[in-house]
């Protein structure tokens, strides 16, 4: 009972690995084919045991959105499909929580992207997103009043706009020097 119990476990264990590779493939397949057209934004929204989401919008020049594509879903089944809600809209105008067509992965990724974008055009690093352990954590300090760690990317560029800096400082992009070894 115990090696059939041990061989299935390695045969489930195989097949996931197998699958999540055929996934990245399928997001380095989307990235590089967008990614040779221009410019790419991505977005992101990581879910424990809900659905997850990532995004990918090529965008023009002036930011307006030309394609975009998603991946959406709680398997390593998932792949990306073609996301055409957003073309023609310039990016940093899209408010993705008020629209309602979508999960609410797909419109926190489309948010995160957004963010990311605005970052990149502040000329900072775009943070990463949060983990599912850092949105509990940060739901429980929500839970007893007290702010989360890491505040979102818009509100921080609000504040730094409102207080006249020209760099906002967002958390997460201070360069830390390392001692070289003698």
């Amino acid at each position: 009972m115990f090696w059939f119990a041990a061989i299935c476990f390695a045969l489930v264990y195989v097949t996931n690995v197998v699958l999540a590779l055929m996934q990245s493939r399928n997001y380095t397949t989307a990235y590089t084919t967008l990614r040779r057209r221009g410019r790419v934004a991505i977005g992101k929204k990581k879910g424990l045991l809900t659905t997850g989401a990532i995004v990918m919008f090529l965008l023009d020049d002036n930011g307006a959105i030309v394609e975009g594509t998603r991946l959406t879903g709680v398997t390593v089944l998932a792949r990306f499909r073609p996301f055409p809600e957003f073309d023609g809209q310039r990016l940093a105008e899209i408010a993705a929580m008020k629209d309602r067509r979508f999960t609410r992965s797909v419109r926190l990724a489309v948010d995160n992207a957004r963010d990311n974008y605005l970052s990149w055009v502040s000329g900072q690093t775009p943070p990463e997103p949060g983990g599912p352990l850092s949105q509990i954590a940060d739901g429980l300090r929500r839970l007893v009043g007290r702010p989360p760690k890491t505040p979102p990317v818009s509100l921080v560029l609000a504040e730094a706009a409102a207080s006249g800096a020209t760099e906002p400082a967002v958390p997460g992009t201070q360069r830390i020097r390392i001692p070289q070894p003698r």
